[in-house]
């Protein structure tokens, strides 16, 4: 679906976006699409009458998703009716889908694997992105690689439950010598703005900071870059797999395969659409007060190019790698003893875009 520039001018109200459709309460979200199921959302096909679904996100790569998906029409092209939840930090969205308090999450591959491993019955059927964080440190420190954060103190905005902090502790052991970021630096969690605060302050000598942060931070010429998780992880590695999943639940898969499949077509759209339109950018850049020239660029040579348009089982492969690979360096005990079975779904997709 595409848009003509006309149609872009009148469907662009970024600060309305959410309004529109946010249940910004949980309680208040209560029944949505978690109840009964029609036939066509039990079934896989493309639904024929319009669907609820509780969808939780975070701030960053996955909200301008949202943005775009609703100003595009391309929820309702697949009759959804998306019923959003933002939530202000990782840990509290992944607590959300493993509870069922939100029928579908952009939760971590981290966080997903060990709820599934704990019994929750979590599951992941879709990719969002790969990691487009930094970790930064003020201009005038006299840290000059992240091996020298080793002993110190780094504010990580979503702690060592995350996967990003989990891409960051394996590119800290690979590449900078660091045996556990997590026990040899002194981990002080809390949202980008917070730690940002801390770091000005000198309370921490660094930060491992969100999508919208990192553009910010960058943009700002107060800080220099100890470390860009994507760019150490490639040379480490090769190919990046994805850091951010679609997750959901078992339960909630078997009697609403349908809806899933559709939120999957409709992520299609928008992720071909972002990467394709010039002006969502510009646009989105307004949306979080971005007001530096510069950034519309910015946010799309670090957040464009990290989308990741198909979920095959090459990239549940990627994935189960990622999860061996963090194992010996989260601690199986902390984290999994091998990749959850069942946790990769790639059964709900039948091409209904």
């Amino acid at each position: 679906m595409k848009c003509s520039p006309s149609d872009r001018t009148r469907r662009r109200r970024w600060p309305l976006a959410l309004l529109g459709v946010l249940s910004i309460a949980l309680a208040a979200c209560g029944g949505g699409g978690g109840n009964a199921a029609s036939a066509s959302a039990a079934g896989c096909g493309p639904l024929t009458e319009r669907q609820s679904l509780r969808l939780g996100v975070n701030p960053g790569a996955q909200d301008l998703v949202m943005f775009v998906m609703q100003e595009q029409g391309f929820a309702e092209k697949q009759k959804l009716q998306l019923e959003i939840s933002p939530f202000q930090n990782p840990t509290a969205l992944h607590t959300a889908i493993a509870q069922k308090a939100v029928d579908v999450g952009f939760g971590g591959l981290t966080a997903m694997a060990t709820a599934r491993e704990q019994g929750r019955g979590t599951m992941i059927f879709d990719v969002l992105t790969s990691p487009s964080n930094v970790v930064v440190t003020r201009k005038d420190s006299d840290l000059r690689s992240l091996s020298d954060l080793r002993g110190r103190k780094l504010g990580a905005f979503g702690g060592p439950s995350g996967i990003t902090f989990g891409l960051a502790s394996l590119v800290a052991k690979e590449k900078y010598g660091i045996d556990s970021l997590e026990h040899d630096v002194d981990v002080i969690e809390g949202p980008d703005a917070a730690v940002l605060g801390l770091l000005d302050a000198g309370n921490v000598d660094a930060a491992l900071i969100g999508t919208v942060a990192t553009v910010r931070a960058m943009l700002s010429d107060k800080y220099r870059v100890l470390s860009d998780i994507s760019e150490d992880y490639q040379e480490q590695f090769g190919k990046l797999p994805g850091h951010v999943m679609v997750a959901s639940t078992d339960e909630y898969a078997e009697s609403h395969c349908g809806v899933l499949n559709a939120l999957s077509a409709a992520l299609d759209d928008t992720i071909a659409f972002i990467q394709s339109d010039q002006n969502v950018w510009a646009d989105y850049a307004r949306s979080v007060d971005l007001t530096d020239p510069r950034a519309p660029q910015l946010l799309q040579e670090r957040v464009a190019s990290r989308y990741i348009p198909d979920w095959t089982q090459e990239q549940v492969d990627a994935e189960s790698r990622l999860i061996e690979q963090l194992i010996p360096v989260l601690g199986a005990d902390n984290f999994v003893p091998a990749v959850p079975e069942g946790l990769f779904r790639t059964d709900l997709r039948t091409g209904s875009s």
